[in-house]
């Protein structure tokens, strides 16, 4: 199709049609005055396929479930693979739609994938196991036939861990959610599907989601909830405007987020699409203000045509909008199977994905040296024996392809070492494996971050009864949990989120040594929910103040010297990793980083090496240090290998509201490497930052700032003195206005001399 001469056909209520969708899912697919435009399909998807959705909106149709009758028709869609519990006729009714599913994907024969969210993917820090899990998908939605694959990623910042939504995210670290989540929409793209950012922004919490408003700061927006959504727009085709309003104006319509910073600051070309019945005073104004689709369709279209009219939506702008859905329509509408694909490959391919970003993410936080386990050592369960692989809501996944921890571990240790609620073998000494289920999802917060009541009971009564047994519990959580003191009873901790399909094998491959764990967390889990940086902000109305600021996650618990359980980075290995050397240097726009790492074992590991930088003398407003690059290297055991890793010095800016742009603060600053965590840093070197012209020692300084450096308050005075000007002023408005700049005071700055020497000759610590 050429767009461009197919839109300047096209009627203004074609194109207004064009951005007000079809179906529920999907836009296009009408005759025009151009012509007719093709239909491209929209489907949640960023953990694998929603067949709620997909059965819905692709597969069943008005005379299908007339003719099965609605009772029959959703128990067999909401249990699609739970086949025992349906009647025969019921089972006719799923073999059918079976047979229109294998239509549907053009001849595979294969459940969906079951792949894990943001929160486990995060917990890899390997950007390519985020893009073979992003290709995946790509892949599964090509077979599928949609288009668009919704939620890939989800990179709102962790900030509240009661979010019902937290384990959709990546991390609460900005650093590390930019170097990852760009990567899951390049695995997505290559596939030939759009990918889908979600959600801008400030997507923190489901409480009152489509109505609340949150209050925000310009810094924090900039420093920790925009970075990684400008990475993902340097990469992504589509992004999802979310349902909250920010600082007063929904995300929706709000120019200042989709004109000024998300087109002309970011340079974003795909488009703009609202969360689905997201809020919206008049879609004229909104696509005026870069709001290109509105879902679910299909919309009346009159508010776009009216504003036109009268003038409120330039003509230019909707042509702009609806140029950008035929080129989106052009690309991803035909997508379909790649060729040559099979039931197997396909399967193979996902498995495969899956599996490693789950032995990769799965983090282990306590290991008193009873694991691996050895051969033939015996495992008994108490309570669920397999996991939780997805979250609930739109990240809800049906599939028949899920792995099992208690099958997984008989195929290593043989059935007969795998028991159930056998108290009398764990006392013999076998291994007590407590799975901690927490489900959590979309449309409501958890009302706290406790563990079940029963699995505090069990641990305690194991404890009670342990003679040589080992508790080995696995926290299959969406976030972060309140561990109530039961950390100390346990001989080992996991942290397993929700892992996907393969997650309970490539724990069961993790128990038994056959993997060593290298997950680290990308978030920290606080002793008491109390002790999070967003506990007295959490909102119980219409607004949401984030008063933390810029203090989300390990940075709040730095600034407020409060100790958590698991510090975010923490993760452990069977491995022991040395550091034995640290170089670091400083050339051009680059900080360089070379340390070596020894594995004082005698197992092959990975290892998550991050790196930290702090501004010496700890300014307020600045948090006591910040992650600016990591890496994850094998390491061969008994070997030592040299690790680089190159950070931008940019990385140091923060931003200045006065000055609205990201500025350097002059000065020292301190590099710290961690193997485990941020609370285990080790020095590596310092370097100077030159401040940014703007706010470079001089006149521009306030008269605070001057007043605190002896030498250039004493040049000041000479100064006064020189040319018969009161220093008194200096000192008066010191005491009343301190903000005050220098250059207010004196408007002749230039001759001050003996000042503007001492502010050359300055350089801060």
């Amino acid at each position: 199709m050429n767009t461009k001469k197919f839109l300047k056909k096209m009627t203004i209520e074609d194109k207004a049609k064009l951005l007000c969708g079809t179906t529920p899912n999907s836009l296009g697919g009408f005759e025009s005055a151009a012509g007719f435009v093709p239909k491209i399909n929209m489907q949640d998807g960023g953990t694998g396929m929603n067949f709620n959705h997909l059965f819905s909106h692709s597969i069943i149709d008005e005379e299908f479930m007339r003719r099965v009758g609605p009772e029959a028709g959703y128990k067999v869609m909401f249990n699609f693979y739970n086949t025992d519990i349906f009647t025969e006729e019921e089972k006719a009714v799923r073999l059918e739609l079976n047979e229109r599913l294998i239509a549907h994907r053009d001849g595979i024969d294969a459940g969906a994938g079951c792949y894990p969210p943001g929160i486990l993917l995060a917990s890899t820090w390997n950007p390519k196991a985020v893009f073979n899990i992003g290709k995946a998908l790509g892949l599964e939605a090509a077979i599928y036939r949609v288009g668009v694959l919704l939620g890939t990623p989800n990179c709102n910042i962790l900030r509240e861990p009661r979010n019902g939504r937290f384990f959709e995210g990546y991390s609460e670290d900005p650093f590390l959610a930019k170097s990852l989540a760009p990567e899951m929409c390049k695995g997505v793209e290559s596939m030939g599907v759009s990918s889908n950012v979600k959600h801008f922004v400030c997507n923190n919490q489901e409480i009152n989601r489509q109505t609340i408003n949150e209050l925000v700061s310009i810094r924090a927006l900039r420093e920790v909830y925009f970075p990684a959504f400008e990475a993902c727009s340097k990469v992504a085709s589509t992004l999802m405007t979310s349902y909250p309003s920010v600082n007063g104006r929904f995300c929706t319509e709000n120019p200042w987020l989709l004109n000024d910073v998300l087109r002309k600051e970011w340079g974003f070309k795909g488009i703009t699409v609202t969360d689905w019945d997201a809020k919206v005073h008049n879609m004229g104004k909104a696509v005026e203000a870069g709001q290109d689709l509105f879902m679910p369709g299909p919309r009346d279209p009159k508010e776009i045509i009216d504003a036109v009219k009268d003038g409120t939506l330039k003509e230019k702008n909707l042509d702009a909008a609806a140029l950008r859905m035929l080129e989106l329509i052009d690309k991803f509408a035909a997508v379909r199977k790649p060729e040559g694909m099979t039931s197997a490959k396909y399967k193979k391919f996902g498995d495969k994905a899956a599996y490693e970003a789950a032995a990769e993410g799965i983090v282990m936080l306590k290991n008193k040296k009873h694991l691996p386990l050895k051969k033939n050592a015996k495992v008994v369960f108490f309570g669920p024996e397999a996991f939780a692989d997805y979250g609930e809501g739109s990240a809800k996944v049906t599939t028949d392809r899920t792995t099992i921890l208690s099958d997984e571990l008989a195929k290593t240790l043989g059935a007969g070492n795998v028991l159930k609620d056998d108290l009398e073998a764990f006392r013999k000494g076998a291994t007590a494996i407590v799975i901690e289920k927490i489900i959590s999802g979309e449309g409501a917060d958890r009302p706290d971050l406790k563990l079940n009541k029963k699995t505090v009971s069990v641990i305690k009564k194991l404890a009670a009864n342990r003679g040589k047994g080992k508790i080995c519990l696995i926290l299959n959580v969406p976030g972060p949990v309140e561990l109530e003191g039961i950390e100390e009873l346990a001989d080992s901790i996991f942290a397993v989120f929700y892992p996907g399909m393969m997650g309970a094998k490539a724990m069961a491959d993790i128990l038994t040594g056959k993997v060593n764990p290298s997950g680290a967390l990308p978030c920290t889990f606080p002793v008491d929910y109390k002790d999070t940086p967003a506990y007295l902000c959490y909102p119980d109305s219409l607004t949401c103040n984030y008063g933390e600021g810029i203090f989300v996650g390990y940075k709040g618990y730095q600034k407020r010297g409060i100790k958590p359980l698991f510090a975010f980075g923490e993760g452990l290995s069977y491995s022991k990793f040395k550091v034995s050397y640290i170089v670091s240097s400083d050339k051009g726009n680059k900080i360089n980083v070379t340390l070596g790492i020894t594995n004082q074992s005698k197992m092959d590991g990975k290892k998550v090496v991050q790196v930290y930088a702090s501004k010496r003398n700890n300014p307020e407003g600045r948090e006591i240090c910040r992650l600016v690059g990591f890496a994850k290297p094998m390491i061969k055991a008994g070997c030592e290998k040299e690790v680089a890793i190159s950070i931008d010095k940019s990385e140091l800016k923060y931003f200045d509201e006065m000055y609205d742009k990201f500025l350097f603060d002059g000065g020292n600053y301190d590099l710290f490497v961690s193997l485990n965590g941020v609370n285990e840093l080790i020095p590596a070197g310092n370097i100077y930052i030159e401040s940014s012209d703007e706010i470079k020692c001089g006149a521009g300084w306030s008269l605070k700032k001057i007043s605190e450096v002896k030498a250039l308050t004493d040049a000041l005075s000479k100064d006064c003195e020189a040319l018969g000007l009161p220093f008194v002023m200096f000192m008066v408005n010191l005491e009343y206005v301190p903000s005050m700049k220098l250059s207010e005071l004196f408007k002749e700055t230039d001759k001050l001399e003996n000042f503007n020497k001492a502010a050359g000759e300055y350089r801060p610590e």
